[in-house]
């Protein structure tokens, strides 16, 4: 089973999607083995609102982000954008697209040309929406730059005279140069400071209910995730463990691993650090060849019996969340 709503409302659906990597060794790099990237993810993203990504460092987050831009090439599951299926396609046939699903990327410095003004920057983009002469560009940069929160004397300026966080707001305002209604967001606070943090997502949440964005956003940080999203989806090694509204996730959260997670969250009012949590070191042949049953089960605190023979299900415990669990309790109306 996988997660479902009425395909009306989804702008972005994502049905068991699939990447593997080949492990290549030897003088004549032989393919040894594959990487389970990613496998069997579903997903779904309804207008309007924001689907958070998380989980550790290589459990597939950027790999399920950069097949969405249709950057990597799936190898299995569909990707439909406002229903039409994007997986597979050519440059030429994803071009109508590309306008409509932007990024803003981790890095703020890395992600813009240094050899070009915040105004060439942006005028790349307007390009795009039909507006030629330079003349006309000048009044719509500034719009974007009032949009995000820069003076217009930014325009002339080039990247390496902005801050971290005013690099990221130029980014963002790259994005939006082309009106997109999916903004694919890959760890956007993640490389600046903590205040500098809380004022880039205050912004996200501003244009998104200014303009109506939607929001893929990938993130490690839960409390930002907490703030943000409206829908949240915990991975592991590829796969979803738990997935469900924020509130239901942060209220009551049914897989261990995200209770994990959750216990590592430092506590924000009295600045202590979080307790121990036991939690074993991951172990990186499992990249290569996961563990029988289920994938966390070798770090997993709660195991079982059960959970050495098959890896369970992402199977609904009620009408909107869904876990990976064996001792996870059965579908009901109510938790």
């Amino acid at each position: 089973m996988e997660p479902h709503k009425a395909e009306s409302m989804d702008l972005l659906r994502i049905e068991k999607l699939k990447k593997y990597f080949p492990v290549r060794r030897g003088f004549f790099q032989r393919t040894v083995g594959w990487v389970r990237a990613v496998e069997d993810v579903s997903l779904y993203l309804a207008r309007g609102k924001t689907l958070g990504l998380v989980g550790e460092s290589g459990c597939g987050k950027t790999t399920v982000a950069r097949m969405i831009l249709n950057l990597l090439p799936a190898d299995g599951g569909r990707i439909l954008y406002k229903g039409n299926d994007i997986c597979g396609l050519s440059d030429k046939d994803m071009k109508p697209f590309r306008k409509e699903i932007q990024i803003v990327f981790q890095d703020p410095y890395g992600s813009l040309n240094p050899r070009m003004t915040v105004g060439q920057t942006l005028s790349e983009g307007l390009r795009i929406t039909g507006i030629r002469g330079r003349t006309d560009r000048r009044e719509p940069i500034e719009r974007l730059l009032g949009l995000v929160g820069m003076a217009p004397t930014a325009i002339d300026r080039y990247p390496h005279e902005f801050s971290g966080g005013q690099r990221q707001r130029i980014g963002i305002a790259r994005a939006l140069s082309v009106e997109p209604a999916l903004v694919v967001c890959d760890e956007p606070v993640s490389a600046l400071d903590v205040s500098i943090q809380a004022q880039i997502i205050n912004l996200l949440k501003d244009l998104q209910d200014r303009l109506g964005l939607s929001y893929v956003f990938i993130s490690h940080d839960l409390n930002v995730v907490g703030y943000l999203c409206h829908q949240v989806a915990v991975m592991y090694r590829g796969q979803i463990m738990e997935y469900a509204p924020a509130e239901k996730v942060f209220e009551n959260p049914l897989h261990p691993y995200t209770r994990v997670l959750l216990a590592a969250l430092p506590d924000l009012e009295s600045g202590k650090a979080p307790p121990a949590t036991g939690l074993e070191s991951e172990r990186p042949e499992f990249a290569l060849t996961p563990p029988e049953g289920c994938r966390f089960r070798m770090r997993c605190p709660e195991k079982h019996d059960r959970c050495r023979l098959l890896n369970p299900e992402l199977t609904p415990v009620d009408d909107d969340h869904w876990v990976r669990c064996w001792q996870a309790p059965p579908h009901s109306t109510r938790i």
